[in-house]
């Protein structure tokens, strides 16, 4: 079962790995890439105000729009249901099909910003109104690449591929870590 969704062992970031993936995506689809080392998702899971916030930001897959500071659309793989295609349907209940998306997590009690995750990963600019961040991993690179192409699809559908930052940020580093503590 793990193969058909995709689920590949890896030994950490590799940088080739990470190049032929992004060759895979989008042509016209700008995006900054970032790596995200053990200290920095930790730091991330750790800006949920409880429990249930500092799990659904522990996820390895994840999708954040903010607008200007303000997180305003917020998507982890746990709230995705499979696809018959063996991947997770991003866009289940047409939360894409608006923008920015309507949120699959419920914000409510959600203190998080951008100003927080500029914190953690300096290179983002956060300069454009909209700012996207997309959590992915090669461990599941088919699951990551429909997750891509469906934040691309939304912007390229309502005329932000341009002018909105994406950041997409590897977490390799953290998922073979887990994966080997498994073993």
């Amino acid at each position: 079962m793990p193969l058909l969704f995709g689920l590949q062992e890896i030994d950490g970031y590799d940088a080739e790995q990470c190049a032929r993936f992004y060759k895979k995506l989008p042509k016209d689809f700008a995006f900054t890439p970032l790596v995200c080392d053990e200290a920095q998702f930790f730091q991330v899971s750790q800006l949920g105000a409880d429990s249930m916030q500092k799990k659904d930001l522990y996820q390895p897959l994840k999708i954040m729009y903010f607008h200007g500071d303000s997180l305003m659309s917020f998507h982890i793989n746990c709230y995705c249901p499979p696809t018959l295609g063996f991947s997770l349907n991003w866009n289940f209940k047409n939360q894409f099909d608006v923008f920015p998306p309507t949120t699959t997590v419920p914000l409510e009690g959600y203190t998080l910003r951008l100003a927080d995750m500029k914190g953690i990963f300096p290179e983002i600019k956060g300069e454009a109104e909209c700012t996207v961040l997309v959590f992915w991993t090669n461990m599941l690179a088919k699951i990551s690449r429909s997750e891509i192409k469906t934040v691309h699809k939304n912007l390229k559908k309502f005329g932000h591929l341009n002018d909105a930052e994406v950041y997409l940020v590897n977490d390799d580093i953290v998922m073979a870590k887990l994966l080997k503590e498994e073993e």
